[in-house]
This record gives structure tokens, sequence and C-alpha cells, in this order.
């Protein structure tokens, strides 16, 4: 809320009483109070604003409620029309349902503007005075007048969609990024801390037992790679956790590369120990294989680039082998 906004806004709805009052200076209470509580609410709003935001639904359905009985106690003893009161009532009815449809909850929009479209239609009654029109006149008129209603609805629920695409597009957006960067984490750093934690492991075998000290050290190189490695699985673990199951379309990303990569990494992690023998075959088999069991981030983020390329991936023990399995198309 600010001070400008609120005097701006009891500028306005002063302007707006003073001007009815000027061009039909006599004021009827049954016909006219309608107008200035509807006035007077809306500056309110308008002027508190965003403070106000969510009390638009019980705003617009007491103006409704208002207005309804306003029109109920004129017609029965219709007198000379509302003319500039039921104008700006009009107008006023218009800017209300288009606050409440992009703003209120779904509960008051459903529950406030057929109402308030229906009573803003019977307004062109008051507005032309006695004698009122009847039968078709009557409705013709009334679906005519309608159409300020069905404006400011209508404004009110388009803006209320282009509020859940945006909210939409910056979830996608953040989920690409939480997705990337696990994938870059993974098959970056990750690769490395395991690659420091594979030479500490060499340099113990090949140190033996002639250097207990460089042994001892190695040790503790190897136990801080290992817990590096943990740390960044669970850090991929909470940057994927929100990823939706469709993969997203990354057609430029080297496929094949990383999951060579990977299949390397995974054939040390699964293996027996022994060497480790890569085999690329041109076609692959054309069965998909069904993956092994457990979280492994990097496998999911390769199967979700693989299957967004138009290709298949599946990864799992076979026999006593580790395979990974892959298929692009041509």
């Amino acid at each position: 809320m600010t001070r400008s906004r609120a005097i701006g806004s009891a500028v306005v709805a002063l302007a707006a009483l003073a001007l009815a009052l000027v061009v039909s200076p006599e004021f009827r209470p049954a016909r006219d109070t309608p107008t200035v509580v509807g006035v007077v609410v809306l500056a309110v709003l308008v002027g508190a604003w965003p403070n106000t935001r969510w009390w638009i639904g019980p705003a617009a359905a007491s103006v409704v409620v208002a207005t309804a009985a306003g029109v109920a106690s004129w017609l029965p003893n219709p007198t000379i029309g509302g003319g500039i009161w039921s104008l700006e009532l009009t107008a006023v009815l218009m800017v209300l349902l288009a606050l409440l449809c992009r703003w209120s909850p779904p509960a008051w929009v459903v529950a406030v503007a057929p109402a308030g479209v229906f009573v803003e239609s019977t307004l062109i009654l008051q507005t032309t005075g006695a004698p009122v029109m009847t039968g078709w006149e009557a409705v013709g008129a009334c679906v005519f007048w309608s159409l300020a209603g069905l404006v400011g609805t209508g404004s009110g629920l388009y803006l209320r969609q282009l509020d859940g695409r945006r909210a939409a597009a910056v979830t996608n957006a953040r989920r690409v990024q939480r997705v990337r960067l696990a994938a870059d984490l993974h098959d970056g750093v990750a690769h490395d801390v395991s690659a420091m934690v594979l030479q500490a492991q060499a340099a113990k075998v090949l140190l033996g037992e002639r250097a207990g000290d460089v042994a001892s050290v190695l040790d503790r190189i190897e136990a801080d790679g290992t817990r590096a490695l943990a740390s960044m699985q669970r850090s991929i673990h909470v940057l994927r956790e929100g990823e939706a199951d469709r993969p997203i379309p990354q057609p430029e990303l080297p496929v094949v590369q990383r999951v060579i990569a990977e299949a390397l990494r995974n054939a040390e992690k699964h293996g027996d120990g022994g060497g480790v023998t890569l085999v690329i075959t041109n076609p692959l088999p054309s069965t998909r294989r069904p993956r092994g069991p457990g979280l492994r981030y990097g496998l999911a983020g390769l199967a979700d680039e693989v299957e967004a390329a138009g290709g298949t991936f599946s990864a799992g023990p076979d026999g006593d082998r580790w395979t990974v399995r892959l298929e692009l198309p041509s």
C-alpha cells in the first residue's frame, strides 16, 4: 500500500460521486445507495492494494447484494431512471468482476461471478427508468447490458490464465536448471573425485608394504574422496527429486560420450575388480533390457537424455557382468 495510491483512489471516488450529483442532483436512496457503496468499496480495494487482495471476494459479493437489493426495491415503484448513477455502478461491477476472476479463489469466482453478471445486466432497467421494459424487450436489453459484466469476467479469467502459464514456465525453467546442474555435477565433479579415489587405491597396491606412512596418507585421501562422492550423490538426489516424468529435449548433448563414461564408472563400481572390456557394436541389439534396482542418479539422467533423443537405454546386472546398453536412431 502506498500513500499516493490511496490518495489517488480517494480523489477518483470523490470525483465520480461529485459528477453523479452534478448530473443528477436528486439523490434517491433506494436507487443510488448501491452506487455509493460500490464506488467506496472499489476505492478502498485499489487504495490499499495489495493488502486487500484477499478481500476481493467478500467485497464484490457485498456490492452485488447491494445492487440486487437496490434494483429489487426500485422495480415495484419505478421513478426517474438511474442515469449516470446506474452507469457508474455498471462500470464498478465490471472492474470488480475482473478483479474477482483474476485474484480470488475459485470458490469465490464460481459463487459471485455469475450472480454479478446477472445483477449487472438488470441495471439497464434502472438506467432507462419508467416505464419499465417488459417481456422480450426487457430480456434483450438485459442480454445486451450483460456484455459489460462478461467483459470484466472474461478479462479477469484471461489474466488469471496468463498468471498460471507464467508460474508453470518459471517452475519448468527451475526444473530444467536442477536437472542440468545435477547432470553436470555428476558427470564432471563426481567422475573427477572417483578418479582421485581410484588413483589412491592404485598407489596403495603399487606401494605394497614398503611405505606404510604414504599408504596412511593415501587412505585418508581415499576416505575424503569417498565422503565427497557420497555428499555429491545426496546433492544430486535433492536436485533431481523435483524432475517431472517427461524427459527434457536436449538433442545437442554428446549422449554417446556420456554413456561410455558412465559405463566405465559403473564397471569399476559394480565389477569384481578385474579388467574392464569396452565393446561397441553397430548395430546395437533392438531389445531394451530392464534397469537394475536402486537409485543411480547418473544413469537416470542418461536415460532421460537418450529417450529425449529418440533412443533406448538400460543398465543392470547381466549374469556375472554389469551391462549398459544404448540404442540410438540413425
